[in-house]
């Protein structure tokens, strides 16, 4: 993942992912990303 994500956005995206498998690990299938994100829009802190 960390290949596609400027360093800094990509150490935000590893933070939400911990936090969404912390509480939906026994769920959790697959992480969606869409939107800016994909388009090299996301930014830092969004």
């Amino acid at each position: 993942m960390g290949e596609f994500f400027p360093a800094q956005v990509f150490k935000q995206l590893s933070h939400a992912r911990a936090v969404i498998e912390r509480h939906l690990a026994a769920t959790l299938d697959t992480i969606h990303l869409f939107g800016s994100a994909i388009d090299g829009g996301l930014k830092p802190d969004s």
